[in-house]
């Protein structure tokens, strides 16, 4: 994208700098990105410079979009394809040329804003580095093939648990959470967590074409039936006789008469969860929230990782453990290991020596392939 200097005849001479970072500037011609217009610029290195300009003047397309994005490229140029993929790139700019160019970093305009994912680790990207350690050096079953850093990740998918999706809590509705009051009758609307209105009333009539007596106190229902009325991934759909009695309804059924309308049933904890998952309305998430609770999920305990990540260990801990601790807990088990002492944080066998590390990670980001399925023994 820059101008190239032509060389001066001697090949081993070192690469001279433009005159542009010479005389300390970053030199942009011609930028096109968005809504700039050739825009010619020379910007001060090595000094605080500020963009200003009523909004949609183009700062962040010259800041962000121009020289941030081309100093990205040209170091994104020098890494190895491993390590590039990992980057999220700012794109190609349109520009004639950008000379005087620095190494650069870019910090977002809006303040940061935690997500239900979110912790101090992934934060301060703690969790980067505690991530590539067990991917390079954790003690790894017998048998089980090297993982890449991001599958430590409960934020990715190749990471996160396949039960909770790296939340590390599962969500349910159960039948005390659903019928809270199981002296009233399904008529009374003893399924608080059906719909309320025409909705609910749809659910009950339903229930009354396939036979069950909504009149009965729940608790009185025979519990094959709370169970399928309750839990049920069947959808029946059936005539409805809106306004019928349960006598009226089974003599329309025997007649045949013209139904109302067909219904077809679900059952309240599908309602519930597919609601909650599903629906655009805040007031209608925040009502079926009530009738659902908590859990830490029985297969990462918590720990939002899947099995494969959650089976390597550092120092006896796996990834999810070690994070739950303190930070001075975490240095102190760490120290052995950021003083080069790896034999004294593991059993022997357990992890490889540093001199093999290197060279597995060496050849793996060198070649950007994936990590091999058998790791190498210890010297």
């Amino acid at each position: 994208m820059g101008k190239e200097r032509k060389s001066n005849g001697a090949a081993d001479a070192e690469p001279q700098q433009p005159d542009s970072a010479k005389q300390g500037f970053v030199r942009v011609r011609g930028a096109r990105e968005h809504n700039l217009r050739d825009v010619d610029v020379d910007i001060p290195r090595d000094a605080l410079v500020v963009f200003s300009g009523v909004s949609g003047s183009g700062k962040s397309s010259l800041a962000f979009g121009t020289v941030y994005a081309e100093a990205q490229r040209r170091y994104l140029e020098s890494v190895s394809p491993y390590a590039r993929r990992l980057i999220d790139r700012a794109g190609v700019p349109d520009v004639d040329s950008i000379e005087g160019l620095p190494p650069a970093v870019a910090l977002q305009q809006q303040r940061g804003a935690p997500s239900t994912r979110s912790s101090v680790g992934s934060v301060t990207t703690i969790s980067s580095v505690l991530r590539m350690l067990y991917s390079r050096v954790g003690h790894y079953p017998p048998g089980q093939p090297m993982l890449f850093a991001e599958d430590f990740s409960p934020n990715t998918p190749q990471g996160a648990c396949p039960r909770c999706h790296g939340q590390g809590r599962i969500y349910d509705a159960t039948e005390a959470s659903m019928v809270p009051d199981d002296a009233l009758s399904i008529r009374e609307r003893a399924i608080a967590a059906w719909p309320p209105a025409w909705h609910g009333q749809n659910l009950r009539d339903i229930l009354v074409t396939l036979g069950y007596d909504v009149d009965k106190p729940w608790r009185d229902l025979p519990r094959k039936d709370r169970d399928w009325i309750l839990f049920t991934d069947e959808t029946p759909t059936v005539p409805v006789y809106a306004g019928f009695t349960p006598k009226e309804t089974k003599q329309a059924l025997r007649s045949k008469m013209e139904p109302s309308y067909m219904g077809t049933f679900t059952s309240a904890r599908n309602y519930v969860l597919h609601t909650f998952a599903g629906s655009q309305s805040a007031m209608m998430k925040k009502r079926v929230a009530q009738f659902m609770v908590g859990a830490a999920c029985p297969v990462c305990d918590g720990k939002r990782l899947k099995p494969q990540a959650l089976a390597v260990t550092f120092a006896g801990h796996d990834i999810g453990a070690l994070s739950q601790l303190a930070i001075d807990e975490v240095a102190e088990i760490l120290r052995p290991a950021a003083d080069g002492r790896l034999r004294d944080v593991a059993q022997a066998g357990d992890t490889l020596t540093r001199k093999a590390s290197r060279d597995a990670t060496r050849s793996r980001v060198a070649s950007g392939a994936p990590p091999t399925r058998r790791r190498p023994t210890c010297a």
